[in-house]
């Protein structure tokens, strides 16, 4: 899988946790919206944080201070963190588990087996998996 297809799939799948994800896939789905969010957090730090608070009222605002506004990465992390989420799913399901064990990382330390799970190679074709379609 390219990174291309797995940006295709991630926001093509938006919504569902059916099926399966290769580590492949997963990990470049990753790779995509670290350095999205990080280019964002770039241009909202020099450009948009500093007119976004001038518009606001605040004066004198230099480029990354913190009183500067991030109108960019904001948006850019609501919309990517439903196909995020339900990408982490489908990854859990294809190392044979359900997508319920997400939820192990609303506690801080649940978020070590999960990224276990992630790096852990998927069950085999012949190996029976409820969630594979």
């Amino acid at each position: 899988m390219s990174l291309f297809n797995a940006i295709s799939d991630g926001f093509s799948r938006y919504f569902s946790f059916a099926g399966t994800a290769s580590r492949t896939q997963f990990w470049f789905w990753i790779l995509f919206a670290t350095i999205t969010l990080c280019i964002a957090l770039i241009i909202d730090g020099l450009y948009l944080g500093p007119m976004w608070s001038t518009w606001q009222g605040a004066e004198d605002v230099l480029p990354f201070d913190q009183d500067a506004g991030q109108p960019l990465s904001i948006a850019l992390l609501a919309l990517l963190t439903i196909p995020t989420i339900t990408m982490a799913g489908r990854r859990l399901h294809d190392s044979g588990f359900s997508a319920k064990w997400l939820l192990i990382a609303l506690t801080i330390i649940g978020i070590i087996p999960l990224l276990y799970f992630f790096v852990k190679k998927g069950l085999k074709v012949d190996k029976p998996n409820p969630y594979r379609t």
